[in-house]
């Protein structure tokens, strides 16, 4: 496949602003610059669509807590990191975010705790997961719920990717920002 020296900077350009803004590198993103993969195109209009989403009904703090619990689960120590560093600068409380990455719902407020373990519930497929999404539901409501569920999905893209090029680290330590 022949490729286009400048879209690759440009992609390659694209990948570093990214990074700067997520904390993180994006090496598998590199590589498929690198190889002029159409995937990465892929990857980066997902990421659009969900920045773009409208979160209308959706309240941010749930979003942020059932994503972190999702991707937790998935056991991706950069996309956890991802999901915090962005989470943070969107006013996330870093003693709540702490709370979360420690596994103690418990120590966070009642729609937070809940919907981190719903995110949990849902990426791992667990037997309480109905009836923590008919609580969740209640609580925020039929339209939140499609919402989370896309954000949920989303947040799981970046893991099994990852997971499949060999990219994902588990053993990346996560630091909360105060």
């Amino acid at each position: 496949m022949s490729q286009n020296p400048h879209a690759v900077v440009t992609a390659l350009e694209r990948i570093a602003a990214a990074e700067a803004v997520l904390g993180v590198r994006l090496d598998y993103q590199r590589e498929m610059a690198t190889l002029g993969s159409p995937v990465l195109g892929h990857i980066q209009a997902i990421t659009a669509m969900n920045r773009a989403a409208a979160d209308a009904a959706l309240p941010a703090a749930i979003r942020q807590f059932a994503t972190l619990g999702a991707v937790q689960q998935d056991d991706c120590g950069a996309c956890v990191q991802i999901h915090v560093n962005l989470d943070r600068a969107e006013g996330a409380d870093p003693v709540l975010l702490r709370a979360a990455l420690a596994g103690r719902p418990e120590d966070l407020p009642a729609p937070l705790g809940l919907a981190w373990r719903f995110g949990q519930a849902v990426a791992a497929n667990t037997p309480e997961l109905e009836a923590l999404r008919q609580e969740l539901e209640q609580h925020c409501g039929r339209a939140a719920m499609i919402e989370l569920s896309f954000h949920i999905a989303v947040a799981r893209f970046y893991p099994s990717v990852k997971r499949a090029l060999g990219y994902a680290q588990t053993c990346a330590l996560v630091q909360v920002a105060a």
